[in-house]
Parts: C-alpha cells; sequence; structure tokens
C-alpha cells in the first residue's frame, strides 16, 4: 500500500528542471541592424517566428558581444533560428523568389539552400542548467 501511495505522489514532488541557453552569434559582418532569434519546441511551428516557443532581440553595436540569451528555458528538444535584421523591420526580408536577402542560422548549423531545414535537422537536447550554442551567421549565397 505505502509503495502505490508513493508512487502516485512522486509526480506532485518533481520539479521541472530549467536553464540558461546562451546563443553566441558569430560571423556579423556589419554592425547594423539587430540580431533576431527565435526558440522553438516543436515541428509543427519551425521555423516560422511569429509561433516560436521563446524569442529575444539584440540590437547591434561595435565592441558588443553577439549573444542572446534564454532564461529558465525547461530541459527538452529545440531548434533556434537567427537572422540579422539589417534595417529593423521585424521580418527576415526576402527577394521576389522567396530568397533570404539577410544573414541568418540554425541551430546544429544547419546549411540548406532551397528550402528551410527541417526541425530534426536543427533540434538540439537542452539538459544543462548553463548551454551555450554558437551558430555562424551566414548569406543565402554562402550556404
Amino acid at each position: 500500500m505505502m509503495n502505490l501511495l508513493l508512487i502516485l505522489l512522486f509526480p506532485l514532488f518533481q520539479t521541472e528542471q530549467n536553464g540558461l541557453l546562451l546563443v553566441k552569434v558569430t560571423n556579423v559582418q556589419e554592425h547594423k541592424g539587430s540580431i533576431r532569434m527565435a526558440v522553438y519546441n516543436h515541428e509543427k511551428s519551425f521555423p516560422s517566428e511569429s509561433h516560436s516557443f521563446r524569442g529575444g532581440v539584440l540590437p547591434l553595436a561595435p565592441g558588443i558581444a553577439h549573444t542572446l540569451s534564454c532564461n529558465n528555458l525547461p530541459f527538452g528538444q529545440y531548434a533556434v533560428a537567427v537572422y540579422q535584421d539589417m534595417n529593423n523591420n521585424g521580418k527576415m526580408d526576402k527577394n521576389g523568389l522567396g530568397i533570404p536577402t539577410e544573414p541568418y542560422a540554425f541551430s546544429n548549423n544547419v546549411r540548406v539552400k532551397w528550402r528551410s531545414p527541417r526541425f530534426g535537422e536543427a533540434a538540439f537536447v537542452f539538459s544543462q542548467s548553463r548551454q551555450e550554442l554558437v551558430l555562424s551567421l551566414k548569406r543565402w549565397s554562402e550556404h
């Protein structure tokens, strides 16, 4: 009987584990605009910025670190997308063919050219109290 009670009560005593995700963005060619980050926890929302789980914006200036943070992120599987919003209009600019005209990167530094990456390609396991990703911005022509 005692074992059954412990089994039933155990979920009440579990605490969700959270951590700090640091996203260091490299290969910033021009210090203008801002870096926009979107964190996704589900393949159905990836990579739509409006459906991200968490996000952040870092204004660019010479001499500052290009690191964005996501505090109290529950442990789990995520994918991250970043882009340099050169003109600060709040969206990824694209040409008439839908090709991005601003530098971008995805977790795992996934490099795809003629399509968006799949969640599984960019997904990583977040399982540490402090975990860092390093993403290298590239223009479409460099992928």
